[in-house]
């Protein structure tokens, strides 16, 4: 008989699970049908509910398991309204007249109301019975480009659906798990856990993958925050799962809902110091959406005093996550992330609930699942991080991603390695992209032929913007971003920015890559400031950049750029600002510093020179050029100001080409009826 040591009357069913080599769903499934509350892995056993299991013959894992056959979706509603509102149906099979009304109703009903759901445009086309060339047609003519087999956004569904008189559901749908994503095949086979880490900005996320994979990805990151999607493969003495590290800085939003998409189980990282925050109730909201079960983990918890637990506990319960131990199904587990305290029991609950999903897939059918990253890589040229829901990918393998197409000619793993084919649910790099796929496509592996018809069909997409109804007073811009993730993230923010702003903010071009001379070319002819996030600017085209008077900003962390955009926007709203001149400098010394650039050492003859000013540079009487301020030094210290009378150097932003004896006029603006 198995009783837990140490505690005579109850255990946990895993525990249980774990002594007798029973599986904890076949546990759960006797009990409940002995009529005892229990709900998951979790739930506490009495000794009565001991002693039942001891005397019960339940099957063991290597029995044979009949596999639950859903009733179709006709049926099950015919049913239903056999119950509701025809009862004088006692033998509908013999009422076929009945029958066929019944689902001429169902059916017409069905045609008032659509769920939104991920979905290709092929496959929206014959849920609403329409030709896909009549809804590519029409979203051409609002400006939008799609192809068949590129996923479309749930704004661009709702739309379409609603053009062609659907009403689309208020409430969430039931959502389509990647567990029955998976589950069409015929030879299904034991598949790992896709695991997605979830949660707020600086709540631990990373600091907790960083201590699994025994890597230093947190110190990679620039600023300490995630901001590209990461899919790794993780063996743990618990058991190989698959981890998904998702960025929890706002603008990221449709990357966190790319990793819940395909993820089987959420980890939720709340920080006991900090609490439920903003983007904790957006990842709640999101896994509840996509139907896939939660464990909180509740970081940080060796800084905060045993009560401060039950305070989480309390925020996580207003958002409907009540803990086991308070008497509901969430598994809360306090951990702290940085010294690895209960990391081992919280990849133990991962384990155990992926056990009570029989998660499976076919190995032996075609591969297709989603995009999760693209990128240009020295050279590779375009790659992109791949998950497969269903197949294997090999090496040779044709493929269709959305817009994009391709042969298989390598495969690299999670730590670097080229390997030949990956099964369901490994993530790996896949190289041989025709060009940059969009982050979010859904890949097939389709036949050769299917591939060159494709490739003999397909037509490129335009990225640069009409800028025909451009107003002229609009500010314009040019996005380079370091990946395509980081790209749409990007362009999202903007376009809250751009709805929100009365100044009109186009951007006339986005891309992927380092800022090259087209981009600045581009910038001079549409009088656009150049963004770049995560890129490098070549010596070379800085200098083509400086002669055109191009304006090119780079930041390494989104929400910097993004307050230089809502900056921008608000200096070129309509006031008209004056310049007051505060002080001038005469140019004595110039240092051609590496990796800094060009620095001019000054003496100040009146006035003062200020950070926040603008400089402009005379040589003689003609002026030669300006710039703003980048950095203000005095014997090596940074300084807000320098006086008449003192030395100092400066490093402007947008002019470099100094000379001894230049004229350098600081000025600031101001408004003009100050």
């Amino acid at each position: 008989m198995l009783k837990k040591q140490g505690s005579p009357n109850i255990m946990r069913v895993y525990e249980f699970s774990r002594q007798s080599g029973i599986p904890n769903k076949e546990i759960i499934k006797t009990l409940k049908e002995a009529g005892f509350d229990i709900q998951n892995h979790m739930s506490v056993l009495s000794q009565e509910c001991i002693d039942l299991l001891n005397k019960q013959a339940i099957p063991k894992k290597d029995e044979d398991k009949s596999a639950a056959v859903d009733k179709p979706i006709i049926a099950d509603k015919i049913e239903k309204i056999q119950k509701e509102s025809v009862p004088a149906f006692a033998d509908l099979e013999k009422t076929s007249v009945q029958t066929t009304k019944i689902e001429e109703k169902i059916k017409t009903e069905e045609k008032k109301t659509f769920n939104i759901e991920p979905m290709t445009l092929g496959e929206l086309a014959e849920r609403i019975n329409k030709s896909a060339t009549e809804i590519i047609l029409g979203l051409l003519k609002k400006g939008l480009s799609y192809n068949k087999n590129q996923v479309l956004p749930e704004n661009v569904i709702d739309q379409i659906v609603k053009q062609y008189g659907f009403d689309v559901v208020k409430e969430a749908a039931k959502a389509v798990t990647f567990d029955q994503l998976v589950k069409s095949g015929k030879n299904q086979k034991k598949r790992l856990p896709v695991v997605v880490v979830i949660g707020h900005v600086d709540h631990g996320k990373t600091t907790l993958l960083d201590f699994i994979r025994k890597t230093r990805v947190a110190l990679k990151e620039k600023g300490g925050i995630t901001q590209h999607l990461g899919a790794y493969q993780v063996s743990t003495p618990q058991g190989s799962m698959i981890f998904l590290d998702t960025p929890g800085h706002e603008a990221f939003s449709m990357m966190r809902t790319r990793g819940v998409r395909v993820a089987d189980i959420a980890i939720l990282v709340v920080a006991a110091d900090d609490g439920v925050m903003p983007q904790t109730i957006e990842a709640i909201k999101l896994a509840k959406l996509k139907n896939i079960p939660m464990i909180v983990a509740i970081n940080k918890a060796d800084k905060v005093e045993p009560s401060r637990i039950d305070e989480i506990k309390t925020q996580l319960a207003k958002q409907d996550l009540l803990a086991e131990d308070w008497g509901g199904q969430i598994i809360c587990v306090p951990i702290s992330a940085k010294l690895g305290t209960n990391i081992d029991q919280l990849l133990e609950m991962v384990i155990l609930q992926s056990e009570i999903m029989d998660l499976s897939a076919d190995e032996s059918e075609k591969a297709s699942g989603y995009v999760l990253e693209s990128k240009f890589a020295t050279g590779l040229g375009p790659v992109a991080t791949f998950i497969a829901q269903q197949g294997t990918i090999k090496v040779g393998d044709f493929f269709i991603a959305g817009n994009s197409f391709g042969k298989v000619t390598t495969l690299i793993d999670s730590y670097g390695k080229r390997i030949i084919e990956a099964g369901p649910s490994i993530p790996v790099q896949i190289v041989g992209f025709s060009e940059l796929a969009q982050v979010g496509d859904y890949l097939n592996v389709v036949s050769e032929e299917e591939f060159r018809k494709f490739k003999a069909e397909k037509s490129g997409r335009k990225n640069v913007q009409s800028t025909k109804s451009i107003p002229e007073e609009a500010v314009n811009v040019i996005i380079k971003t370091d990946n395509d993730s980081s790209k749409e993230a990007l362009m999202g923010s903007l376009d809250q920015l751009s709805k929100k702003n009365a100044t009109n903010l186009y951007v006339i071009y986005s891309g992927v890559g380092n800022i090259n001379e087209n981009d600045v070319v581009l910038a001079s002819n549409f009088n656009a400031i150049i963004y770049g996030f995560g890129v490098k600017i070549d010596s070379n085209v800085s200098g083509l950049a400086q002669k055109k008077s191009v304006s090119v900003r780079i930041f390494d962390i989104i929400y910097h750029l993004i307050d230089d955009v809502k900056e921008l926007l608000k200096s070129s709203q309509k006031i008209v600002f004056k310049r007051v001149k505060t002080g001038e400098a005469s140019i004595r010394k110039i240092f051609d510093i590496k990796g800094i650039g060009i620095v001019a050492g000054f003496a100040v003859k009146e006035g003062k020179i200020l950070k926040n000013g603008k400089i402009v540079i005379f040589r003689g009487n003609r002026k030669v050029g300006e710039g703003s301020i980048k950095t203000l030094q005095r014997e090596r210290r940074d300084m807000k100001e320098i006086a008449a009378g003192f030395e100092g150097a400066f490093l402007l932003e947008g002019f470099q080409d100094w000379a001894i004896d230049d004229r350098a006029e600081c000025f600031i603006e101001v408004a003009a009826d100050q």
